[in-house]
């Protein structure tokens, strides 16, 4: 009997030994000294709160399930390294929390994500989707959520797959709200291919408000080429949006970009990149127009492979209604009616 028992002891170890699992937490965390000037009352000295990378912390891990699939999860959170608070009050993993599977198949993940255009966004934005702010960060206007300007999607399904240097996605966030399917929803699709050093493709999404009144959607198209020890990056970026009333103006803005990030040795690199927003209707008005040229610089000196110490400087320039945009006075500070908002940053930073 005894014999017997061990036996089956002996076999369910085995047998568990073969689901291999394992958690890593990670996250980086930054601060400095950061100026601007164009605010309301002129120019300011502020704490930087790593406006190239932000401060978070996170948890992932993957099981192997055999047969060639993993189930795999994300928790992700960010937080303010000057106070200790949350980037988003009341919750903690506003970064990344989803589960999923990945295989032979491709992968599904279900939670609170990017979507798939902001997945093609990340990949054709020399900053990588981490710039903190509006000052060098515009995609969250027209490539996140427009009416919530949050940059991740609740309750979202997504899919990825690869079939040799062509890669593909979908995503759809349900909105969840009784007797109405559009309020709240959001589904984005993408397409790339992968050619040697060159990366090209297509992207696009459409978001509808909480009452399902207005529609907001983007299509991006762009690439990168690697050229030694420098990437070069160009994209386009075409929003429209919807009047919250039917003879309301639509809201248009062409944004071409483009920059280039260059590894001049293993311990420095510089990044430089610019967006030239060319709205029209803005606030969904007839003829207000304007442009709003973003324009950023940051050289990066790393002590090791861990830390770094950046220099960043900014300048954001204004014109037409685009000086009296509500987004921009109320993130930026930007000065009612101003031209030019510009800004440096020092910082330090050390991931873990």
């Amino acid at each position: 009997m005894r014999k017997l028992l061990l036996t089956a002891a002996l076999g369910v170890l085995s047998n568990a030994s073969h689901a291999q699992s394992s958690v890593t937490l990670y996250g980086n965390i930054g601060g400095g000294v950061r100026w601007t000037n164009g605010v309301k009352g002129g120019a300011a000295v502020a704490f930087n709160n790593n406006i190239i990378a932000g401060n978070q912390f996170g948890f992932t891990g993957k099981e192997d399930l055999g047969g060639g699939l993993k189930a795999i999860f994300k928790l992700e959170g960010s937080f303010n390294s000057g106070t200790g608070a949350l980037k988003t009050p009341g919750t903690l993993f506003s970064q990344a929390a989803f589960v999923g599977l990945t295989g032979d198949f491709g992968r599904l993940t279900l939670g609170r994500q990017l979507n798939a255009n902001e997945d093609f966004g990340i990949l054709i934005d020399p900053s990588g989707g981490q710039g903190q702010s509006l000052a060098i960060e515009p995609g969250v206007v027209f490539g996140a959520n427009y009416f919530t300007l949050d940059s991740r999607f609740n309750n979202t399904i997504k899919y990825l797959a690869r079939v040799g240097g062509f890669r593909f996605g979908a995503s759809y966030s349900p909105g969840g709200v009784t007797g109405n399917t559009r309020a709240g929803t959001n589904f984005s699709g993408a397409a790339m291919y992968q050619w040697g050093p060159v990366l090209a493709g297509a992207s696009y999404q459409k978001t509808w408000n909480a009452n399902a009144t207005q529609w907001a959607q983007t299509f991006q198209t762009g690439g990168t080429l690697q050229l030694g020890g420098a990437r070069l990056y160009l994209s386009y970026n075409d929003l429209s949006v919807t009047g919250s009333a039917l003879s309301a103006p639509r809201r248009r803005d062409r944004i071409p970009g483009g920059g280039i990030v260059w590894v001049f040795a293993p311990t420095f690199q510089v990044t430089a990149a610019f967006y030239d927003d060319i709205a029209s209707n803005l606030g969904n008005v007839e003829a207000a127009g304007g442009h709003k040229l973003t324009t950023y610089a940051l050289a990066e000196y790393f002590l090791s492979k861990q830390t770094e110490l950046y220099a960043e400087l900014d300048c954001n320039g204004f014109s037409g209604a685009y000086r009296y945009d509500p987004a921009n006075i109320a993130a930026l500070g930007l000065n009612r009616g101003g031209r030019t908002l510009t800004g440096a940053s020092l910082g330090f930073m050390t991931r873990f």
